[in-house]
């Protein structure tokens, strides 16, 4: 362990000389490099926007349930089908009606203006290679003809029949003794004494169209557009309309999540001006504005060859991916800040090569820790089953490596050319040669152009250790690395202060905890919606009036069964009347059952206890064919010769699943029930595959994902820190500042998603360079106490810390412009991540390395024959 980081210290202070003696050839290659690869932006740069791709995870039990059922009715649903019978979400229009004047939709003038809009909808035309469609030649057909919508069929289409019918709720039963579900089309219903509807709230309507072909899938997205626009347009005095189209949630969360340029341009000025304000002095040689400017050039540099070689691979850009250049930004200027603190403690009357080879020396190693694991956090991310992970952690290990690779050569570079700037006393602005302070003409002079030229006050060249004794001040020392070595480190290091550090922490554990075991799980399509969207006030309403009923869950038998058996029909309705006793299901009124159905027939022909094939014979050319039944031609499967049924289908109806941890526990509930049953059972709902499934993924993904990348960082910080304890109190801060992440997300009301989750990865790699630069910083120290080391990694490593720190956090400030899920969860995350990172590593880490971590002693032979940092005897 200690050979590999010797190793890789010596690599680096060679690299330096190679650097010091050829630095336009360093910035030249990474500009190069950067021009060629970015050329993929403009010839292979592609987009995914699809939500269902993005944010569904892979590989669930839902999808390989989906397959399953395609191959069973393929046949029977391929161009005729209900609601419910779909796999897939589809293509479809849907608009949410409230009335202006009152609470009821139920009357003449609303219905008229209802009825007004319905035929403007289905008279929208589109033009498609020549030929005019219009939504009759789109729909999706049930008996080879367009659904009606029930609740107008009702009605005539007259809005006068509003005043006389009498419809019940939420089955409407027909005079051919046929029960339709309107829950889904009314809401916010009041029944009168009579049990009949006396007033609704709202009314839903919705226009499915067919989806199974490219064509077909094409002609709906245009339809999709037209309806939006109409809808829009339509003008009513009566009527609130919300509209919402399949694709549009894919739509706009790819819009309000588009980076503009002139955001990219804010947060690049505040990043810099920052940057600068952090390197600059009152010195005019030794002051860095330039320095701070390449700094940011090779973070931008590294995103310019990410985005064009991913694009080049062939890998699509996600909305998801947007936070990329804010986060890429906040590491890079974090590289920079430790390159600059370790330059600044090396003597400044040296050579420019022998500081560089120093500062290399001494940085490089801490920013290549961080760097391994930031690689290795974004790595473990691309195997999480949620693409837009996959596709944001791809973008962020490829951008890291980049970023680490230009810090130590285009940065470097221009280190060299700072150094030799320095070397040759000249003003940081203007290269002229000035003179130093004491030997300015004027004030003016001494304010706007003076500085350089001071002497080393140690006697000895190398970095001199932290003790009891007053000593000079390190004449490149900035402010607050000042701060860190002369206050904040004695102070947080004192008695007093190491116990209320230590009950501080048991208290941040203890929340933490608390809000862990509170964070709720699932994407809320509510808050996912951008602020001035339409999709909000659509979800509104629809949370308002029409969650009381929850998705048609299918149950499918999968195998071939007999039906006719008593034994086999008991199994079944175990099953059926287990999920309608529970909470999450209404009961057998609102199940879609045909064996029920079918059975109730056979008992009014008085028949009981048929055979297999009189049973068959009955369903197939008595019960099936009347108008009645034949809803339930798409749920039975018979074998090529009828002589058996393969498979069959039921469905119930969700109940109350207003919360996401209701949908959660139904979702759960219904997979416990089937998984008890001897039949071979599985459910499936086309919601289920990118949205249901979230709660069965993110919780295990996320264990998972955490297991992985602490186990990973161990490993890492085992080989590249020079102390195991260290690296296991490495892994343990970082495990603690994820699980603060975690318990905070609640207390901030951010669930648990496919989106949020990035933070954990996130949380992983940011936190791993907080506390492994103080780790890595209390190792190496030349002190010979743990007090003294814990106060030197401060001092070294304290201040490039909180820079970084700060600057990550202004970097994506901004982005709360963006009326966005996406960047608000990403900004809320990002200053989780940051506060409690940073809060670990320059408050909690120095206490508990102090406390728990031995310390090595140096001998004098040893510190003359190797000089003060070939520490190898270790103590207590």
């Amino acid at each position: 362990m200690k050979a590999l980081e010797q190793r890789l210290r010596w690599a680096f202070y060679h690299h330096g000389r190679f650097v010091t003696k050829y630095p336009l050839f360093f910035i030249a290659i990474p500009l190069l490099i950067t021009a060629v690869l970015f050329t993929g932006v403009f010839v292979s740069f592609t987009k995914e926007t699809d939500a269902e791709i993005l944010y569904g995870p892979e590989g669930t039990k839902s999808l390989h349930n989906m397959v399953i059922i395609d191959e069973l009715y393929s046949d029977v649903v391929s161009k005729n089908m209900l609601l419910r019978h779909r796999t897939k979400i589809g293509i479809w229009g849907q608009v949410i009606i409230t009335p202006y004047n009152g609470n009821n939709v139920l009357n003449v003038p609303v219905m008229e203006d209802v009825l007004k809009l319905h035929d403007i909808i289905i008279d929208i035309s589109i033009n498609y290679n020549g030929s005019v469609y219009k939504y009759t030649d789109l729909c999706l057909t049930w008996e080879n003809k367009c659904p009606e919508i029930d609740i107008l069929s009702t009605l005539h289409y007259d809005p006068k029949e509003v005043e006389n019918i009498n419809m019940t709720y939420p089955l409407l039963y027909k005079s051919n003794g046929e029960k339709i579900f309107i829950g889904m089309q009314l809401g916010g219903v009041t029944l009168n004494e009579a049990g009949v509807v006396a007033q609704s709230s709202a009314m839903m309507l919705t226009y499915s169209l067919r989806f199974n072909t490219n064509d077909e899938q094409l002609l709906g997205r245009v339809w999709e557009k037209e309806f939006l626009n109409v809808v829009n347009n339509f003008q009513s005095d009566e009527l609130s309309i919300y509209p919402y189209v399949s694709s549009s949630f894919s739509d706009e969360l790819d819009k309000s999540s588009a980076i503009s340029l002139y955001l990219i341009a804010i947060v690049g000025v505040i990043v810099v001006s920052f940057s600068i304000l952090s390197l600059s002095v009152s010195d005019w040689v030794r002051t860095k504005p330039l320095l701070a400017c390449s700094g940011i050039g090779a973070a931008s540099l590294a995103l310019g060859s990410t985005f064009g070689l991913l694009s080049y691979a062939g890998l699509p850009y996600g909305n998801a991916a947007g936070p990329v250049p804010f986060l890429i930004l906040g590491i890079g200027v974090d590289d920079m800040f430790i390159m600059v603190s370790a330059w600044r403690q090396t003597n400044p009357c040296k050579s420019t090569e022998t500081r560089i080879r120093e500062s290399l020396r001494e940085s490089a190693m801490s920013v290549t820790i961080t760097t391994v694991t930031d690689i290795v956090a974004f790595g473990i991310g691309c195997i999480s089953p949620f693409y837009s992970i996959r596709l944001l952690c791809t973008y962020a290990a490829i951008a890291v490596f980049f970023t680490y690779v230009y810090m130590i050569t285009f940065f470097a570079a221009f280190m060299v050319v700072t150094g030799y700037r320095e070397e040759q006393n000249r003003h940081a602005i203007t290269f002229q040669k000035v003179f130093p302070k004491e030997c300015a003409p004027s004030t003016a002079y001494s304010i706007f152009c003076a500085g350089g030229s001071f002497e080393w006050p140690y006697e000895s060249d190398e970095k001199q250790p932290i003790s009891n004794d007053t000593h000079a001040p390190n004449p490149s020392d900035s402010a607050l690395m000042i701060f860190f070595r002369k206050y904040y480190g004695p102070f947080l290091t004192t008695k007093i202060s190491v116990i209320v550090v230590v009950v501080l922490y048991f208290a941040y554990l203890a929340v933490t905890i608390w809000g862990v075991i509170h964070l709720e799980e699932g994407l809320d399509l509510k808050t996912a919606a951008s602020d001035d969207s339409y999709l909000r006030a659509y979800y509104e309403e629809e949370e308002s009036y029409f969650r009381l009923y929850g998705p048609d869950m299918m149950v499918v038998v999968t195998e071939e069964l007999d039906y006719f058996d008593p034994d086999v029909q008991t199994e079944i309705e175990i099953v059926m009347t287990e999920l309608e006793d529970s909470k999450y299901f209404f009961d057998s009124s609102l199940s879609v059952s045909w064996l029920r159905e079918y059975l109730r027939f056979l008992n009014v022909l008085g028949i009981k206890n048929p055979s297999k094939q009189r049973f068959l014979q009955i369903l197939q050319n008595q019960f099936l064919i009347l108008p009645v039944y034949r809803q339930f031609v798409p749920d039975i499967i018979f074998n090529a010769a009828n002589t058996s049924i393969i498979s069959s289908r039921f469905y119930v109806t969700g109940k109350e699943l207003d919360t996401s941890a209701k949908q959660r526990n139904m979702f759960w509930k219904i997979r416990r029930v089937l998984s008890k049953s001897p039949l071979d059972l599985i459910t499936f709902h086309a919601i289920a595959p990118w949205l249901l499934e979230q709660y069965e993924s993110i919780r295990y993904n996320t264990l998972l994902t955490l297991s992985i990348g602490l186990s990973t960082i161990f490993i890492i910080s085992l080989l590249l820190i020079p102390h195991p304890l260290c690296s296991l109190l490495v892994t343990f801060a970082v495990a603690s500042s994820v699980l603060g992440v975690l318990g905070f997300m609640s207390i901030w009301n951010v669930p648990l998603d496919s989106i949020s989750m990035v933070g954990m990865v996130i949380g992983i790699g940011f936190s791993v360079d907080y506390t492994a630069h103080i780790a890595y910083g209390f190792t190496v120290a030349p002190a010979t106490t743990r007090r003294q080391r814990s106060i030197f990694a401060l001092y070294s490593l304290g201040t490039p810390i909180l820079q970084g720190a700060v600057s990550s956090i202004l970097a994506v400030c901004v982005i709360l412009a963006v009326q966005s899920y996406i960047y608000r969860t990403f900004f809320k995350l990002v200053l989780l991540v940051v506060s409690i990172g940073a809060l670990h590593g320059i408050f909690f880490l120095p206490v508990f390395l102090m406390l728990l971590i031995p310390i090595k002693e140096n001998t004098e032979a040893e510190e003359n024959k190797n000089g003060p940092m070939a520490c190898i005897v270790w103590s207590g």
